[in-house]
């Protein structure tokens, strides 16, 4: 029996809390991993085909990625693709690139690092970061600030806020058009300002160097509020994701800090979204029990994802109580069940999550997605996680 709405149209039903045919399944984001395979270059920070190919090549040529890609196609699976735009990147307090130079020196032939060059009236600041061939993530090798000086730096560049060019945004969402949901990923300023430091070092001024702290944060709100409305009102929509302040959840902060240094800040910037009738989603892992009720104060729409114990704090049913058709929740198949599981344990996993889920308001995903090559047990877990959510989650509205 075909589907009775489109990959969008499902989407936008459950985050409403209308009927649906059946819950929306996300293994991944399958936009763009067809996009990678048709050679398209649709990726966050792309810097060229090269570097994408050093990183993300083996999405394009992974036998087992490429077949679970079709059959989620097939399957009619569902989306929600993130992109964003440098002017939003969570590095260097948003700083303008014109005073950011970028080199790329080969460690070996399977690692590269990026090496950025702050220019500050003060002197320069330096920020590395190390690539793995084949791995499609960003491992730290040097923070951007290291001491007092270093923010005295970053505090005097001049900034102005930029006018990035929206088409690709708009070509991305046309393409998508109904079979799927496009986001507009945004970093919040407690994340913007945590990756400026060792995360150690940060959760230590914390404590030890709060005024200066709250200062960076009231900087980089600022201006990351003057940044979305600008695309807000040139009309990006109809989703804005934002990073979540998972580092100010327990055990790293206390719920006082989180209202000081995350919900003081989120608020306002949630709130603006919300004034322009768009989605708000969120992403953050861990230990999300204590922040449900601040989200949902704060009008969150979509939450990504709800992790059970041992990684978050809290299973599927009981949030599902406590944000009472508030918060549309994503979850919360472990991907370490998908990597370890046997497939009549994803089967059981999978109908139980969808039965706490629900009808309304729920969307079935993994809790991670892959970063490299998948193995022969992920393609037939991948597999298993589809067909029984799409088995499970069929309802009659």
């Amino acid at each position: 029996m075909p589907d009775k709405y489109s990959s969008r149209e499902r989407i936008i039903r459950t985050i409403d809390g209308r009927n649906v045919d059946r819950v929306p399944v996300m293994p991944f984001d399958l936009y763009e991993i067809l996009k990678l395979r048709e050679g398209s270059e649709n990726l966050m920070f792309a810097t060229g085909e090269q570097l994408n190919n050093f990183t993300n090549g083996w999405k394009r040529i992974d036998p087992h990625y490429g077949e679970i890609a079709q059959f989620a196609l097939e399957r009619g699976c569902d989306v929600i693709h993130r992109t964003s735009f440098t002017e939003l990147d969570r590095r260097f307090l948003l700083a303008p690139e014109n005073f950011i130079d970028v080199l790329y020196r080969e460690i070996d032939a399977d690692t590269i690092q990026r090496e950025y060059t702050v220019r500050t009236p003060g002197g320069n600041l330096t920020y590395v970061e190390e690539l793995k061939r084949d791995f499609s993530t960003t491992w730290i090798r040097k923070p951007l600030l290291e001491n007092l000086d270093d923010v005295k730096k970053i505090m005097a560049v001049p900034y102005e806020p930029g006018k990035p060019d929206l088409k690709s945004f708009f070509d991305t969402r046309d393409d998508l058009g109904e079979r799927g949901v496009l986001c507009c990923f945004v970093s919040t300023p407690l994340v913007c300002v945590s990756h400026l430091f060792n995360f150690n070092t940060f959760l230590l001024w914390v404590l030890s160097e709060r005024t200066i702290v709250n200062e960076l944060i009231e900087t980089v709100y600022e201006r990351i509020y003057r940044q979305l409305e600008y695309l807000l009102q040139n009309g990006i929509s109809p989703m804005i994701e934002f990073g979540g302040s998972e580092q100010a959840t327990p055990p790293m902060m206390s719920p006082a800090l989180y209202d000081e240094l995350a919900m003081r800040y989120d608020g306002p910037l949630i709130a603006l979204v919300k004034s322009y009738g768009l989605y708000v989603r969120v992403h953050c892992h861990g230990r999300v029990r204590d922040t449900l009720h601040k989200l949902m104060r704060m009008g969150v729409d979509v939450l990504n994802p709800v992790e059970a114990p041992p990684s978050g704090d809290i299973g599927m049913a009981e949030a599902k109580k406590m944000v009472k058709g508030k918060i549309t929740l994503e979850g919360n198949i472990q991907f370490s069940d998908l990597e370890f599981s046997r497939r009549e344990e994803i089967d059981e996993l999978v109908r139980k999550v969808v039965h706490n889920g629900g009808k309304k308001h729920f969307i079935l995903t993994a809790t991670e997605w892959p970063i490299t090559y998948l193995t022969e047990i992920q393609k037939i877990n991948y597999m298993q996680f589809i067909e029984s959510g799409m088995k499970y989650g069929v309802f009659d509205g």
